[in-house]
């Protein structure tokens, strides 16, 4: 599924909202809220004040003027039918008798699944694109190239702002790539996701002068971390419904918050070099996300801080990971650091580089044009002699098409 769903419970029975919501509990992709509902809220399950009905009909009409995609779940110990056809005529979506019973429950959430999936189906047809960058391993300039690229998407939309999430939980720096004074981020977003709205996330975002939103991660690298699940699929949600592109900083680390970026990304791209240990970690990262499931022309590799000389070198690696390179990112250490303690992006500071100049033309082709990534090497049928690095992945286990050890 897309995203969680929230569930809200407002039931004055014990017997009914611990039934209510351990059935729930059970069902993937369903998050249950304490307290009562918020506007960020999927499902609401509402006890009827059996006393004074109109009172709870009254309530229903706020909640849904508020939130009109709300679907409420109604019970009662009675069941009248001329308070039941009122029910109906202000919105309520389901009548659960109580004592609640798990076929009618698990009946009733059938039926609320059918109609969430296609209310979904509809807005992801009209939300936006989310591109995870994660890195083979630290070190490789996952963030440089994941805030360029966010730059490049941006100037070349330039009516639409496009967002850049920070998910390095170990302690991210992209507001010092943009020059952007941050206090608040994603850490502070996922500490109660049940009130997690438009509203609280663009009072997060901070705007840079070209347009772009950074959503910070707020994380310093010395506190806990206390991922709160589906959190992170919750926030990517509600930029995707906002922006037309959604970029990912996912860092290099496969943690629980990096793994829900995944899941829910239109497009993987793993950044790394042409090193042998850059390479290793790579071909390790593919298997990983291969067993996942996903398919392979969602993910696309892009080499960093290439140099011509290297051909013969990047062929080699073509043919020890299977699949063609999607991008060639030129070297120019002294002109990407230079631009990182400016707080510049490389297409504003030094447009006119080979680097600068790859960020204004390379992105439009990478983004959103997987017809190349992830693609078989049209080369792995030939026979081949053994390479260079053929020679020195089989002391390490990883020849080509041999399965190695998860990451």
């Amino acid at each position: 599924m897309a995203r969680l769903i929230a569930v809200s419970i407002d039931c004055r029975t014990a017997a009914s909202r611990q039934t209510f919501e351990e059935i729930v509990s059970r069902r993937r992709d369903y998050l249950v809220s304490k307290g009562q509902c918020t506007g960020a809220a999927d499902m609401l399950l509402l006890e009827l004040d059996e006393l004074r009905p109109q009172q709870t009909f009254a309530h229903i009409r706020e909640l849904l003027n508020v939130s009109p995609n709300l679907e409420v779940f109604l019970t009662a110990s009675r069941t009248d039918p001329q308070v039941l056809l009122e029910a109906f005529r202000v919105g309520v979506k389901e009548f659960l008798p109580q004592p609640l019973t798990r076929q009618e429950v698990e009946s009733a959430l059938t039926r609320f699944e059918e109609r969430f999936a296609c209310r979904v189906s509809d807005v992801h047809r009209q939300s936006g694109r989310v591109v995870a960058v994660i890195g083979a391993r630290g070190g490789v300039g996952t963030s440089t190239v994941a805030t360029n690229l966010a730059m490049s998407v941006q100037q070349m939309n330039q009516q639409e702002p496009v967002a850049l999430m920070d998910l390095d939980l170990l302690g991210g720096d992209l507001g010092m790539f943009l020059d952007l004074r941050t206090t608040q981020g994603l850490k502070h977003l996922s500490k109660d996701i049940s009130r997690l709205d438009e509203t609280i996330v663009k009072s997060t975002l901070v705007s840079h002068g070209s347009g772009l939103q950074l959503l910070p991660s707020g994380y310093e690298g010395f506190e806990e971390m206390l991922h709160m699940p589906g959190s992170t699929m919750r926030v990517i949600g509600i930029l995707r419904a906002m922006h037309r592109h959604v970029l990912v900083d996912c860092g290099h680390v496969l943690d629980p918050a990096v793994k829900e970026a995944l899941d829910c990304s239109d497009q993987i791209i793993v950044v790394t070099t042409l090193s042998l240990s850059a390479i290793r970690r790579t071909k390790r990262l593919l298997e990983v996300l291969r067993t996942a499931s996903y398919p392979p022309g969602k993910m696309g590799v892009v080499v960093n801080r290439y140099v011509s000389d290297q051909k013969e070198f990047l062929g080699e690696t073509e043919d020890l990971l299977g699949m063609s390179i999607a991008g060639l990112i030129p070297n120019d250490y002294g002109t990407a650091s230079e631009a990182i303690n400016h707080g510049k992006p490389l297409s504003i500071m030094a447009s006119r580089s080979s680097i600068g100049q790859w960020y204004l033309r390379g992105s439009e082709s990478l983004i959103g044009d997987t017809s190349h990534a992830g693609r078989p090497d049209p080369r792995n049928g030939a026979e081949k002699k053994p390479s260079f690095l053929g020679r020195c992945f089989s002391t390490l286990g990883l020849e080509p098409g041999r399965k190695p050890s998860a990451v």
